[in-house]
């Protein structure tokens, strides 16, 4: 196979910042929040691009602003820089709702097939580990 050292785009078809909309506008409707701790929220729900390269992020709420979900104010504290603060819409509201009931039944079909393939292949998906691999107990026994 060969290396191409070109480096190629890391998500051309926006992809991600399309699957982060839904976490940042709950997020918002929680309580209206700046960048920086939005960020913190995605990383710890799993979405390691979000803080290793915030620019998608900031992107993500450019356009959700632009598309009128999300509204923003600067707030100055007394140390410090100041902070934009992010708050959800009525109309982000709305699509939140939306792309919730998309979501439930996207992982009810994604579901639906996990099971129809465990059957079909005898493969459990409740563990990571490669069919015909060791057990966690049968792991524990070999390292004894």
């Amino acid at each position: 196979m060969a290396q191409n050292d070109e480096p190629r785009p890391r998500d051309p078809s926006g992809a991600i910042g399309r699957n982060l909309e839904p976490f940042l506008l709950f997020d918002l409707l929680c309580a209206p929040s700046y960048g920086y701790e939005l960020i913190r929220r995605l990383d710890e729900r799993g979405w390691r691009r979000a803080s290793a390269e915030p620019a998608v992020v900031y992107k993500v709420l450019r356009s959700l602003e632009d598309g009128g979900l999300i509204g923003s104010t600067w707030a100055t504290r007394e140390t410090g820089p100041a902070r934009r603060y992010y708050e959800i819409t009525e109309t982000g509201r709305d699509q939140l709702r939306r792309r919730a009931l998309h979501l439930k039944r996207y992982a009810e079909r994604v579901q639906e097939l996990i099971g129809q393939y465990s059957t079909f292949t005898g493969d459990d998906l409740t563990t990571d580990a490669p069919p015909g691999s060791p057990s966690e107990p049968e792991r524990e026994l070999v390292k004894s």
